[in-house]
C-alpha cells in the first residue's frame, strides 16, 4: 500500500510539474509522438501482413503440396496433379485447392472484370472465416443451383448492400445465386489476393473458362490439406513423392523433372516469407526515428534537471532518497510517453489512408487488415516502456546525485555556473548524425528514382497504349480467341490516334512469371532438361514497329506463327555468337526441341530489369498462344490515356460478352516496378524529414537553454561595451560547433552504407560529392534558421534586467 501511494504521489507532482510547463509539455510529447506514430503505423503494416492476413487464415494443423520447380509457378499444381494426389493422400490428408482466375461480370448491359477464385468444394473447412451474411457452405451443382460467395468489397461498392435472398449474378453468361458474404479482412493462406468472387472448382465446366485450366502442366492451384488423425508429415510426405513418382512414369513428356514437397503453412508462406525480411529491414530503420526522438527527449529532460536542480536540492534536504529524486524524473518521463503513445495510438488507426498512398498499382484486388487490435495496443504499450525509459534515464541518475550544499548556496541553481549536462552534446550529435544520413540517403534515392523514370528502356514508352485480355477464360477455344483478339487489333487500328497496333502474349514489364524456354545452340546441342533457359515472349508481326523498338539486324516477323523463326536481343548474341553474325544462325528450343533460325536482332530494350537488358527470345505468336493472356499494345499519336475510354468501348463492340483485365499506359504499366524505389524513396525522405525536425529541434532546445542560463554573462558583456552583433556570432558558433561534428560523421556514414549497397542506387555514383554537399547545405541553412531566434535574444537583452536576476 506504501508503494501505490508513494506512486500516485509521484504521479501527481509529475502531473502538476508538465501542467505548470505546457510548451515544454507540449514540445516533448510532440517529439515522442512523431517517433512513436510513425513506428506505429509501421508495425500496424506489419501486422496486417505478417499476423492478421494469410499466416492466420488457415487452421494450425493445415499444410500446403508444393510442386517443384516452384520458381516458374510459385509451388503450385495443376488440376491433374491435384487429383493424384487426393488420391495418394487419402486417409492421412484432407486435400483441397484454391486457383486465382477472372471472369466476366455483366450488369446492366456494362461487361467487367470480376476477381475469383475457384476452390474445391471442402475449402472452407482448412480456413477460418465466417461470413458476415449468408451461409459459405457452397455444394456442388449437382445437388442444386450454381451458388458462389461474395467478398464485402464487392457486396458493398457494386452491389449496394443488396439483399441476398433471390441476388444473382451473370458470370461468363451464367447466372448464379449468391450464397453468403465474406469479410475483406479474409484473403485466404495462399496470399494477399482479395477476390470478389469463389466459386467451385466442380462448377468451373459452368462456366466456360479456359480449357488450357485442363493441361496437365497448367499449374494454377494452392494446394493445401488438413492433416487427419492419425496422420504425420513425414508419411504424408512419402505419399506425395510417391505421387510425383507415379505421375513422372505416367506422364514423362510433362512431369521427368517434377517434385513435390509438403510443409506446414505455419512454416510461412513463400508469398508472405519475402516479406519478412523487408518487413524487418522498414521497421529497423523507422525505429531509428524514435530513437531519435528519444534522445530529444532526453534533451528536454536534461535541461529541465537543470532548472529543477533547486526543487531536487530542497527535496533532498527534506529527505527524500536518491532513488525517490529518480523516480520523479522517470515518472514525469512515462506520463509524457503515455500521452505520445495514446497519439500514436489515433495515428494508427488513420492508417489505411496514409499507407493507401503506397499501394502497388496493379488491378489484381489486394486486401491488408490495416485496422489496430490488441496487438497494435501491446506494441505501442512496449513502445511507451522504452520511450518512458530511455529518455529518462539519463536525466533520473543526475538528479540523484544533487548537491544539496551548491543547489541551496547563495545564488543556486539559478547561477550561470550551474552543471550544464556533459551528455546533451553527445545526444545532439547523434541525432544530427542519424537525420544527415537519412537526408543523404535520400537523396541518392530520389536521384535513382527520377533517373530511373525518366531513362530510356528502348521502347517509346510515352506512346503506347497496352489492354491485357484472356478470352479463353471466358470460355472461349483456340479459334474464337484468335478470331476476337484479329477483330479487336482491327477496331483499335481504326480508333483515330493510333498509329500502329500489335499482339503479344506479355509486354514489358509484365505482372507475373517469365515463360521460360531451353535453349541449345545447333551445332552443339544438350538434352532440354540439361540446357539454359531463357525467357521468351510471343509476338505477332508488327510488335517492334509497335513498341519502338529498333532491330540492328535482320527483320520482323512477316506472317503469324511462323514457327522456324526466332529474333534474339544482344545478351542472346552475346552468348552463343559473340564473334559472328547472328542472322541465319540456328538455335534449338523448347522440350522437345525444335530447330529455328534466327531472322533478326533487337536494339537495346529492357524487358524486366530497369537497370539491364536482360537476355530475350521472341518467338512468332502461334495458335497455342491464345489459349491463354494476350496484350494488345497500341501506338499513339496522341497521349494514350486519352484512348483508354475508346479502346475499352471498342472491345465493348468487338463482343460485349468479354471484359479486358486492365487498359493501361506502358507509364502506369512500369509504375509497378518502380513502386518499389518509389516507396523506399519516400520511406527515407519521411524518416529523413522528421528525423531533420527532431534534431533541429534538439539543438535549438540546447541553444535556448544554453542562452537562458547564460543572460548574466550577456549583460555584462553588453555593459562593458559588447556589440550585439558579437553575442549573435558568438551564439550561431556554439550551434555550429554542435552541429559540424555530427553533420560530417553522417555524411560519411551514409557515404559508407550507400558504397555497400551499391547495387540498390539503379543508374547514379553514390559517392558524387554533390549529393553530400547539398545535403550539408539544406541542413546548415534549417538549422541556421531555427538558431536565429535564440541568437537574436542573446543580443536584445537589457543588461540591467539582466543583471538584476541575479
Amino acid at each position: 500500500m506504501m508503494g501505490m501511494a508513494n506512486l500516485m504521489s509521484d504521479v501527481k507532482i509529475a502531473l502538476r510539474q508538465l501542467r505548470r510547463r505546457p510548451l515544454f509539455t507540449f514540445t516533448a510529447v510532440l517529439t515522442l509522438a512523431i517517433g512513436m506514430g510513425v513506428n506505429a503505423v509501421a508495425f500496424t503494416v506489419v501486422n496486417g501482413l505478417l499476423f492478421k492476413g494469410p499466416a492466420a487464415s488457415a487452421h494450425d494443423d493445415v499444410g500446403r503440396i508444393l510442386t517443384t520447380p516452384g520458381s516458374d509457378e510459385g509451388g503450385n499444381a495443376s488440376l491433374a496433379e491435384y487429383q493424384r494426389f487426393v488420391e495418394a493422400t487419402a486417409g492421412t490428408l484432407d486435400l483441397a485447392a484454391e486457383g486465382r482466375m477472372s471472369v466476366a461480370w455483366k450488369h446492366e448491359g456494362v461487361t467487367e472484370t470480376a476477381w475469383a477464385l475457384a476452390i474445391s468444394n471442402n475449402y472452407f473447412s482448412m480456413v477460418t472465416v465466417r461470413p458476415i451474411a449468408g451461409r459459405i457452405n457452397v455444394m456442388p451443382a449437382a445437388n442444386g443451383p450454381v451458388t458462389v460467395v461474395i467478398g464485402e468489397r464487392f457486396w458493398r461498392r457494386k452491389l449496394a448492400s443488396a439483399p441476398l435472398a433471390g441476388l444473382t449474378l451473370r458470370l461468363n453468361n451464367t447466372d448464379v445465386g449468391v450464397a453468403g458474404v465474406l469479410p475483406d479482412t479474409f484473403t485466404g493462406p495462399a496470399g494477399l489476393y482479395s477476390p470478389d468472387v469463389w466459386l467451385l472448382l466442380e462448377d468451373l465446366h459452368l462456366f466456360g473458362t479456359s480449357a488450357a485450366r485442363e493441361k496437365r502442366d497448367m499449374r494454377w492451384l494452392f494446394l493445401l490439406g488438413r492433416l487427419l488423425p492419425g496422420a504425420t508429415v513425414p508419411a504424408i510426405q512419402g505419399q506425395v513423392a510417391n505421387a510425383v513418382s507415379s505421375m513422372a512414369h505416367d506422364w514423362p513428356e510433362t512431369h521427368r523433372e517434377r517434385g513435390a514437397r509438403f510443409r506446414m503453412l505455419k512454416e510461412g508462406n513463400s508469398e508472405i516469407r519475402g516479406i519478412t525480411t523487408a518487413a524487418a529491414v522498414a521497421m529497423g530503420i523507422i525505429g531509428l526515428v524514435l530513437v531519435i526522438a528519444c534522445f530529444n527527449v532526453a534533451n528536454l529532460l536534461l535541461a529541465r534537471a537543470v532548472d529543477r536542480e533547486r526543487d531536487m536540492g530542497i527535496r533532498a534536504a527534506l529527505g527524500a532518497g536518491a532513488g525517490r529524486l529518480a523516480r520523479l524524473v522517470m515518472t514525469e518521463g512515462f506520463m509524457i510517453a503515455g500521452l505520445a503513445g495514446l497519439s500514436a495510438l489515433v495515428l494508427a488507426r488513420w492508417t489505411q489512408s496514409l499507407v493507401g498512398a503506397f499501394a502497388i498499382p496493379i488491378e489484381v484486388p489486394q486486401h491488408i487488415d490495416l485496422t489496430p487490435d490488441a496487438r497494435v495496443v501491446a506494441f505501442i504499450g512496449l513502445l511507451v516502456l522504452i520511450a518512458g525509459v530511455l529518455p529518462g534515464l539519463w536525466p533520473a541518475l543526475s538528479a540523484a546525485r544533487v548537491d544539496v550544499l551548491r543547489v541551496l548556496g547563495s545564488q543556486g541553481a539559478n547561477a550561470a555556473s550551474g552543471r550544464p549536462s556533459a551528455m546533451r552534446p553527445w545526444l545532439v550529435g547523434a541525432q544530427i548524425v542519424g537525420s544527415t544520413a537519412f537526408l543523404a540517403i535520400a537523396a541518392l534515392l530520389i536521384q535513382s528514382y527520377g533517373r530511373l523514370a525518366g531513362a530510356d528502356m528502348g521502347f517509346d514508352r510515352d506512346r503506347l497504349l497496352l489492354a491485357d485480355l484472356n478470352p479463353a477464360s471466358h470460355g472461349f477455344d483456340a479459334d474464337r480467341a484468335e478470331r476476337y483478339a484479329t477483330a479487336l487489333v482491327a477496331r483499335t487500328r481504326a480508333l483515330p490516334g493510333v498509329t500502329d497496333v500489335a499482339l503479344a502474349d506479355r509486354a514489358p514489364f509484365f505482372v507475373g512469371f517469365d515463360r521460360m524456354t531451353p535453349v541449345s545452340s545447333a551445332i552443339a546441342p544438350c538434352e532440354p532438361r540439361e540446357c539454359p533457359k531463357l525467357p521468351a515472349i510471343s509476338v505477332a508481326p508488327g510488335y517492334f514497329k509497335t513498341m519502338g523498338i529498333g532491330l540492328t539486324a535482320g527483320r520482323e516477323f512477316e506472317r503469324p506463327g511462323a514457327p522456324a523463326e526466332v529474333i534474339v536481343n544482344q545478351p542472346v548474341v552475346r552468348q552463343y555468337w559473340p564473334d559472328g553474325q547472328p542472322i541465319g544462325q540456328q538455335l534449338r528450343l523448347g522440350d522437345p526441341a525444335t530447330t529455328v533460325t534466327v531472322v533478326g536482332v533487337t536494339a537495346k530494350a529492357h524487358s524486366r530489369g530497369l537497370d539491364r537488358e536482360r537476355p530475350m527470345l521472341y518467338v512468332p505468336l502461334g495458335r497455342d498462344h491464345f489459349e491463354g493472356g494476350l496484350t494488345l499494345i497500341a501506338h499513339t499519336a496522341v497521349p494514350p490515356e486519352s484512348l483508354v475510354r475508346p479502346l475499352m468501348e471498342a472491345a465493348q463492340s468487338v463482343d460485349p460478352d468479354v471484359a479486358l483485365s486492365s487498359v493501361k499506359t506502358m507509364k502506369e504499366r512500369m509504375a509497378v516496378a518502380l513502386w518499389p524505389f518509389h516507396t523506399v524513396s519516400w520511406l527515407f525522405s519521411i524518416c529523413g524529414g522528421l528525423a531533420l525536425i527532431l534534431s533541429t529541434v534538439g539543438l535549438v532546445g540546447v541553444i535556448v537553454h544554453s542562452v537562458s542560463r547564460r543572460l548574466r554573462e550577456f549583460g555584462i558583456r553588453l555593459s562593458i561595451g559588447a556589440a550585439p552583433r558579437d553575442l549573435v556570432v558568438d551564439v550561431l558558433r556554439r550551434s555550429a560547433w554542435l552541429l559540424l561534428p555530427g553533420l560530417v560523421v553522417g555524411l560519411v556514414l551514409a557515404a559508407v552504407s550507400a558504397r555497400l549497397l551499391q547495387a540498390v542506387f539503379i543508374g547514379i555514383n553514390v559517392l558524387n560529392p554533390l549529393t553530400y554537399v547539398a545535403v550539408a547545405l539544406v541542413e546548415t541553412a534549417i538549422v541556421a534558421v531555427a538558431c536565429i531566434g535564440p541568437a537574436v535574444r542573446a543580443a536584445n537583452v537589457d543588461p540591467v534586467i539582466a543583471l538584476r536576476s541575479e
